[in-house]
């Protein structure tokens, strides 16, 4: 093909690609064709006499018109560049950069990040250049997309699968497959507990299951009067199917319900499986009361609390029922539980925050009231609307010295740290180890969790796990928190992020925490491993891949100083010349140490 320019022609098939026009037909160009880009637009520019002028070739059907000059091809070029260089060059000039979701204290992470240097604040959620994202929920989150190369990572706070141990359907459901296969009983440390999932085709069994049980151990003033027809006409209302016994098993029911969960008032706990801070949770003694609340959350009714603060409705379609503690233990009176935090990182290592809270409630304990929630649910997100909210302790918390202090005072000879917390720990693990082949199931890099376990404990003193949250409160409500919290985040994050992304500048880096915690060294890290979930037998592909190509690296650079030097040798050895007695520092025989010195170079 021959261009024009003013009376002269010439081929200019070497210089610059025209480029492909919707909408022509009989012209043709390959896609590599396309990508090809002189180094220099200016130097096609070159050839012409006018820049300004148009340029015109014949095509078989129409006459295109094509550019007015080479500003066009450097125009592209140019813009192609600053698209590749977006992602990488603003990180290795800006640093690092993070994204909030926005809710549950989120400045305090802000503090937390803030306080590395090399750390900012993004405020575009959606740009590809983030390395460090932290909200409250995964929603959003594209696993699939995450970067993770040599050059740019990206990480999460949330597994893609967190709901399996965050979600109390599903954490029951595991734990009785882990104590199926280990022959153990899962109500030796949960409490007694039945799964409504309406979107289950094995409903009718899951519900029959639950009356049976519920009329079996009921008192006379609780029993279910005519149960066979009273079963129909709640299978009819909650719109339940009547099925045959299907081929898939439920789960295993006790044979009778423990001591501290016996009660006159045979109180039971109703929840929707996947909210957290309390919300939805009713305390109930009464079969027609259940069926109406299921019915009611399933239309979408508000909660009376909620309604009057926020007005906002919850709607569920699965729900756990599970046996209240009609037993605890009590702190002058009223109810409490235990929070602890619980980090899994991105290699699946497990830790046990050193230190948690006690949360008590406002009021008195009494099973004759079910409507007072002041009463049965500690959680804060509830408890800081009472008007004696924080009246016996600051933000209704105790730490676990005061909790310890109490015990002492009240003449109880128990040590909570020596007895209770190893059991926690041993329960956490317990939990972990049932979702350990499905927590990150997908093997996504690089993802990292803090959760937070909720305990009881009963009148006997033995500890009971009630649920796994994930999206642990982090406000900080009180002196305890205060100093607790951003500790406890600092700390995680050395154990991840700062792992996953070490400072640029290690001078940079504190040496000791700046969140100081009373007992307790600031050089030293509060979170206890517990363990591992993926044993070296069953590492990431991705883990063994980067070993993989780390071990082929070494390799290639000895054989490369190998080479080097023998040919190095061979040259010397036949040069004729006599101004060196001695063999230069790149002739010496190699050594561990000019290895390392070979590779860092």
């Amino acid at each position: 093909m021959f261009l024009a320019i003013n009376g002269s022609a010439f081929p200019i098939r070497n210089e610059f690609r025209l480029p492909k026009l919707r909408g022509q037909k009989g012209f043709r160009q390959s896609k590599s064709r396309l990508q090809e880009q002189p180094e220099s637009p200016d130097r096609s520019s070159k050839c012409l006499t006018k820049p300004s002028s148009l340029l015109k070739y014949q095509v078989p059907g129409s006459m295109i018109l094509i550019a007015r000059s080479m500003k066009f091809s450097k125009d592209q070029f140019t813009h192609r560049q600053r698209e590749k260089q977006e992602i990488i060059i603003p990180e290795i000039l800006d640093g690092y950069k993070y994204s909030l979701g926005q809710g549950n204290n989120h400045e305090l992470v802000q503090r937390i990040m803030d306080g590395r240097t090399e750390w900012h604040l993004c405020k575009e959620s959606n740009s590809m250049s983030i390395n460090f994202r932290w909200q409250q929920t995964n929603r959003g989150y594209k696993y699939d997309r995450l970067i993770a190369n040599s050059q740019f990572k990206q990480c999460v706070n949330h597994f893609e699968q967190h709901f399996e141990i965050s979600n109390k359907q599903y954490l029951f459901r595991n734990l009785c497959q882990l104590c199926e296969n280990n022959k153990q009983n899962v109500f030796d440390f949960v409490p007694v507990t039945f799964v409504l999932d309406f979107n289950d085709e094995s409903i009718d069994s899951q519900f029959t299951q639950f009356i049976k049980f519920f009329d079996k151990f009921a008192p006379k003033d609780k029993k279910v009067e005519q149960l066979p027809k009273k079963l129909q006409e709640f299978k009819k209302k909650l719109k339940i199917q009547s099925t045959p016994q299907l081929d898939k098993k439920l789960h295993s029911i006790p044979q009778k319900i423990p001591k501290c969960q016996e009660g006159d008032q045979y109180l039971w706990l109703l929840k929707p499986t996947f909210l957290n801070r309390g919300r939805g949770i009713h305390v109930v003694n009464d079969i027609e009361v259940i069926i109406q609340l299921i019915s009611e959350l399933q239309l979408g009714s508000a909660e009376d609390l909620e309604e009057q603060k926020k007005k906002n409705g919850i709607k569920a379609n699965s729900f756990v029922i599970q046996k209240y503690i009609e037993h605890p233990f009590l702190i002058n009176n009223r109810k409490f539980d235990i929070r602890i935090w619980v980090l899994v990182t991105m290699d699946l290592n497990c830790y046990f925050f050193k230190e948690g809270y006690i949360r008590t409630s406002s009021e008195n304990f009494t099973t004759d009231n079910v409507h007072n929630q002041f009463i049965h649910l500690t959680n804060n997100a509830i408890q800081k609307y009472s008007d004696k909210y924080g009246e016996f302790e600051d933000g209704n918390q105790l730490s676990f010295d005061d909790f310890q202090n109490y015990l002492n005072e009240q003449g109880f000879k128990v040590d909570f740290y020596g007895t209770h917390v190893p059991k926690m720990k041993q329960l956490v693990w317990t939990s972990l180890q049932s979702v350990k082949r499905k927590l990150n199931l997908s093997q996504r890099r690089y993802c990292m969790e803090i959760f937070g376990y909720d305990f009881i404990i009963d009148n006997d003193f033995k500890t009971w796990l009630i649920e796994v949250n994930t999206n642990p409160c982090i406000e900080e409500s009180s002196s305890i928190l205060q100093q607790l919290l951003p500790r406890m985040l600092d700390d995680a994050f050395k154990l991840t992020i700062d792992t996953i992304f070490p400072p640029k500048y290690q001078d940079d880096e504190p040496i000791d925490s700046k969140y100081t915690v009373k007992k307790y060294q600031n050089n030293e890290n509060l979170w206890e491993p517990l363990g591992c979930l993926e044993s070296p037998k069953q590492q990431s592909k991705a883990n063994l891949m980067q070993q993989q190509q780390l071990l082929y690296q070494q390799m290639y650079y000895q054989n490369q100083q190998q080479q080097f030097q023998q040919q190095m040798q061979q040259q010397y050895q036949q040069s004729n010349s006599q101004h060196h007695n001695q063999l230069p520092y790149y002739l010496q025989p190699l050594t561990p140490q000019s290895s390392s010195q070979f590779q860092s170079i």
